[in-house]
């Protein structure tokens, strides 16, 4: 796993860091200094104020389900079917949807610009899972809107229970392009999806999910401001308060843990049931897992996979919880959250970079 040297910022020139490299294990202890957290940066617990603690059974295992819905067709019938498996298994998750335009047709110019995207698309099976139409969104067809097309399926999963969030206004330029965003565009698209949202639910928000879990400086510093209980924006280990310029933010962050399904199949497992079976495995080990799914793939051709991992879950005493459920049984563990640098790198599986959660402070 390659990580930025310079960790969340911009160099001396004013771009934002875009060099890999490992940190020298003999620069960890002055990056813990230079990021340490100062004794009047102690973050509000906003976390604990938005989110009522739960206290969960002593030796409870619990797995965080977040659903990330990217495309016009993965709202329009992924959705629907994700909510029929999910209440067959008497399951509740917490479902991000990118508000406005589908333009997954953008995403053929990683196959120029971005080492292994193509590989990545030809083992997962991409041109099974997405149609024609959903691959020449945004190029030679026009885009779609994605929620905001479908308003009643985002109201129905609300009013099923599920938890629902942000996934971005434009989930492929903020994936393809963040680093390039002003900071007035970052708040721009931030703000277009958060107004997307009230549209259709008449409610703000109280969770974000950073397209392609992407974050940068500019989105946490706004989130910030937004009175949201958590965001997700990143992979890690387990909920933590970002720390910025030796400031911890008030927003915590819930990461996921584990890989997707895209990531592992025909990577490090060959088949969708192999890999849940692993997943079963790592839940069993993990303190606080979270496992991302999406609307195109397991509620579309995996969705009988999904199905069949969650019956097994629920054989094992596993919980599968909405994220917010995860994060107040987390609070209510009693441990404060520690607070964490956060970075970009890679991990196994997915092209181009991620956030990561890093050292704590």
């Amino acid at each position: 796993m390659g990580i930025f040297p310079g960790f969340f910022g911009r160099n001396k020139s004013g771009a934002r860091e875009n060099r890999f490299g490992l940190t020298p294990e003999a620069h960890l202890a002055a990056q813990r200094e230079k990021t340490r957290v100062r004794d009047d940066a102690v973050p509000e617990p906003r976390g604990s104020s938005l989110v009522q603690p739960k206290a969960l059974p002593p030796g409870t295992k619990v797995l965080g389900l977040r659903v990330d819905v990217d495309t016009h067709e993965g709202m329009r019938d992924g959705v629907p079917k994700l909510l029929e498996v999910l209440r067959s298994a008497e399951v509740k998750g917490t479902f991000y949807f990118a508000m406005g335009p589908d333009r997954s047709g953008l995403a053929v110019l990683n196959v120029f610009t971005r080492p292994g995207f193509l590989s990545k698309m030809l083992r997962s099976g991409a041109p099974k899972v997405y149609s024609t139409r959903t691959m020449l969104s945004g190029t030679l067809l026009p885009s779609r809107p994605v929620a905001t097309a479908f308003p009643e399926i985002a109201r129905r999963v609300d009013a099923e229970g599920h938890e629902t969030g942000v996934h971005a206004w434009d989930h492929r330029r903020w994936q393809d392009s963040l680093l390039r965003f002003s900071e007035d565009k970052v708040i721009l698209e931030l703000e277009r999806g958060f107004d997307a949202y009230v549209s259709i639910f008449s409610k703000k928000p109280l969770t974000y999910a950073a397209p392609a879990w992407f974050c940068c400086e500019e989105s946490l510093l706004h989130q910030d401001k937004m009175s949201l209980a958590y965001a997700s924006d990143c992979r890690g280990m387990d909920p933590f308060y970002p720390v910025i310029d030796g400031h911890a933010l008030r927003t915590p962050q819930v990461p996921a843990t584990l890989p997707t399904l895209d990531e592992a199949l025909g990577l490090s497992h060959k088949t969708a049931p192999a890999f849940y079976g692993a997943m079963l495995e790592a839940v069993k080990a993990g303190e606080w897992p979270v496992l991302t799914i999406h609307a195109e793939l397991e509620g579309g051709p995996f969705a009988a996979d999904f199905a069949a991992f969650l019956a097994k879950a629920n054989e094992q005493g596993i919980l599968v919880l909405p994220l917010r459920d995860l994060l107040a049984a987390r609070l209510a563990a009693g441990a404060p959250l520690p607070r964490c640098t956060m970075a970009y790198g890679q991990i196994e599986g997915r092209h181009g970079l991620v956030s990561l959660q890093m050292l704590e402070v």
